[in-house]
Parts: C-alpha cells; sequence; structure tokens
C-alpha cells in the first residue's frame, strides 16, 4: 500500500512541479513580482496536499522588512514559511542558469550565492542587507545546513550581527515534524528521501511564530535570545508531538540528535 502511495505522490509532485516551473517561467520577464509569488503560494500549498503533509500552527499577523528565521530540517522548510506576505529566499546561483527552472527561479527575484566561495558569501550578506533597506524581507535558515532535530545546531552568526548592526527586525519562527523521515541530514540522497517522505501515510508540520520581531544592537545577546526561543519552542513541541522514526537517517555529526539531548541544557 505504502509502495502504491509513494508511486501516486511521486507522479503528482512531478506534474505539480512542471506546470508550476512552467507557469514561473512564462512570469519571467513578463510578468510581476506578485505574479510570480501567487503561483509559488499555489504550488507550495499543492504540493503539501499531494504529499500528504497538515500544517498546525499561527501564521505571523504582519511582517516588514527584515530577516523571516526558522530551524532547518530539510529543503522542505521553505514550504512552511508562515506568512502569506511576499519573501525572498537566498539561492544557489548555479540554478540561475538552468533551462526553465532558472526561469521560473528568477520570476521568484531571489538574492544568488555561491555557497563554496567566500568572497560570495560575503556579498551574499551585502545584498541581504541592501535587500532589507529597499524593503524586503529574506527567508533564512542560519543553521546552515539540516539535521534531525529537535535541537539546533550551531548557527552561523554573520547575520545576528549585521541585524544588530543595522537595526534589523528577525522574525522568529520554528518547525518540527511528527516523522523524522522529513530530516535531511548530509550524505542522504535527494530521491532516497523524497520517497521516504512520499511513502508516509501523513505527516504533522508544527509551526510555532514569534509575533513581534526580535531587535537587538548586540549580536551575541541576539544570538543567545533566538537560541533559547528556539529550543524552548523545539523542547515543547517535540515533547507534545513526538517524532516517529527517530535516527532512520544516518547522522554521525557532532551535533546530531543524540548528542544534543544528552548533552546539558
Amino acid at each position: 500500500m505504502r509502495y502504491a502511495l509513494g508511486i501516486i505522490r511521486l507522479l503528482g509532485i512531478s506534474v505539480v512541479i512542471l506546470l508550476g516551473v512552467f507557469g514561473l517561467s512564462l512570469t519571467f520577464p513578463f510578468g510581476g513580482r506578485t505574479i510570480a509569488h501567487k503561483i509559488f503560494m499555489t504550488i507550495r500549498w499543492v504540493l503539501l496536499w499531494i504529499v500528504g503533509v497538515k500544517v498546525h500552527g499561527q501564521k505571523f499577523n504582519r511582517i516588514g522588512p527584515g530577516i523571516l528565521m526558522a530551524n532547518h530540517r530539510s529543503y522542505l522548510d521553505v514550504l512552511f514559511v508562515p506568512t502569506s506576505e511576499i519573501f525572498t529566499i537566498v539561492g544557489k546561483v548555479e540554478v540561475r542558469s538552468w533551462p526553465l527552472i532558472g526561469w521560473a527561479a528568477r520570476a521568484m527575484d531571489p538574492i544568488w550565492v555561491k555557497r563554496e566561495n567566500k568572497a560570495s558569501r560575503t556579498q551574499t550578506r551585502h545584498d541581504i542587507v541592501n535587500a532589507i533597506k529597499r524593503g524586503k524581507t529574506i527567508v533564512l535558515f542560519p543553521e546552515g545546513t539540516s539535521g534531525e532535530g529537535p535541537l539546533l545546531l550551531p548557527l552561523k552568526p554573520a547575520m545576528f550581527y549585521e541585524a544588530a548592526r543595522h537595526g534589523f527586525g528577525i522574525y522568529q519562527w520554528s518547525i518540527h515534524f511528527d516523522s523524522a523521515k522529513t530530516a535531511y541530514p548530509p550524505g542522504i540522497g535527494f530521491i532516497n528521501h523524497l520517497w521516504a517522505v512520499c511513502s508516509e501515510p501523513q505527516i504533522n508540520a508544527y509551526v510555532t511564530v514569534r509575533q513581534e520581531p526580535l531587535q537587538m544592537n548586540d549580536g551575541d545577546a541576539l544570538i543567545a535570545e533566538a537560541s533559547r526561543w528556539w529550543d524552548m519552542e523545539l523542547r515543547r513541541t517535540a515533547a507534545v508531538h513526538p517524532a516517529r522514526h527517530i535516527g532512520y537517517w544516518p547522522d554521525e555529526r557532532e551535533y546530531s540528535i543524540a548528542t544534543r539531548l544528552t548533552s546539558p541544557s
């Protein structure tokens, strides 16, 4: 039964993505950012329905220029950004040149980064700062990599310091799944991961938001407070909605779930 369910869902995902990519590619360069955002929002909810993911939790009442930050579980996380307002994502520069997909991505007006290049990462930080000053809201996952959780991996500090330096607000939210199969640690093949997720009968996603933007002029204090809130919310949500299939994907990093849960709080 799960095999048939997985096949049906993979076929559905393929059709929706092809239609979505085609629709977004048509909006570039002829359509506007608002149209592209509406197409993306439609695609994401259709995809979640096909995969059998039920979303629980709040949305932000409103967002302004700043940074939307969350813990990172997998490539699925961008589907759960808890706002209907327009936001900007950071994407790999290689995608920009892909046929059709590159056009679709450019319709979303992302900020491009070459992750393995230090100079590119530095330029991306400047681009993010300038974009926020122009009124945009940027989606970031400051762990920089994804894992099973439920606690945080070490945070990349750069954008916290930029937020403190420029007085940007951080719109914090968290994501927790009741199936650890959604986690996407390094070294796991994309097709294997997608198959595991699609063959789950249903997955519940629990989103929490911090309605008031977090603002401080001290980068270290900002990191400490953001970490405190995430760990509090992730512990609470995981206690109420424990994940099944813990340890399904191998993860030998020092900050894997086993290490974090047995270390002092």
